[in-house]
């Protein structure tokens, strides 16, 4: 990974849901700003959380740095200008949801008709087709290598590789704080400059379920379902996480 000690923040390229994308004077790194924009349901359900892009980000840094540790590369090059953003790779992204999964819940057990809290006897495996238009459908690993081509069969190994190491990385993370890591996405590219495979975008409560021994969310369920005021629970969160450094 390239020594950066500083760069220089450019013009605003893009505005997602939750995250903003500056340019900067090196042509290989970008700045990426959390947002305290959060949304649910491709965008239907939408609101501002106080305090949320703070939170993403710094939680999301720390267990990119841990990924890094335990040999999982990824776009995180160092902190950004100010408390809500980082500085990265700048890379091709690859249009894929990719959720690992260690208990029911969601969508998942209305898909399949199966209780909330079941726990697997291993880490399920997913995709998804990132195409908002089309609901992020659910499509196959030969359908994303050969029928879409989107990814490379040596790529998608590497990304499910790439999945499970992170799942079991962030699961024993939040085990310390008391919290269970019930499901997660995440995002790859493709390092402009290197061609490298890295992990991409965030690992945040906007990204993941963490329940604590009672059951209560920690994450962006609180939003979804209207179980509380969503501020409080995201500093909650980074509080514990803080903490327990």
């Amino acid at each position: 990974m390239q020594n950066v000690t500083k760069v220089t923040r450019g013009e605003k390229l893009y505005e997602g849901k939750a995250n903003t994308i500056y340019a900067t004077d090196n042509e290989f790194l970008l700045e990426l700003e959390s947002t305290n924009r959060i949304s649910a349901g491709n965008g239907e359900k939408r609101d501002v959380v106080e305090g949320k892009g703070l939170t993403n980000n710094a939680i999301s840094t720390a267990l990119f740095k841990l990924f890094e540790q335990n040999g999982i590369p990824t776009h995180y090059v160092c902190e950004g200008s100010n408390e809500f953003s980082k500085v990265v790779r700048k890379a091709k992204m690859i249009p894929l949801e990719v959720i690992g999964r260690f208990i029911a819940a969601g969508s998942f057990c209305k898909r399949y008709n199966i209780p909330t809290g079941k726990v697997f006897k291993d880490m399920t495996f997913e995709l998804s087709y990132k195409d908002d238009s089309l609901g992020d459908p659910f499509i196959s690993e030969t359908a994303a290598a050969y029928g879409l081509e989107i990814v490379s069969e040596e790529s998608l190994y590497d990304i499910e590789y790439y999945t499970y190491n992170i799942g079991m990385c962030a699961q024993n993370f939040f085990k310390e704080f008391g919290l269970t890591l019930v499901d997660f996405k995440v995002e790859f590219g493709i390092d402009c400059e290197t061609g490298e495979l890295i992990l991409c975008d965030e690992f945040s409560p906007d990204t993941c379920r963490l329940w604590d021994k009672y059951g209560n969310s920690y994450d962006k369920d609180v939003f979804r379902k209207d179980l509380g005021n969503v501020s409080e629970t995201y500093k909650a969160l980074l509080n514990i996480v803080q903490e327990n450094k």
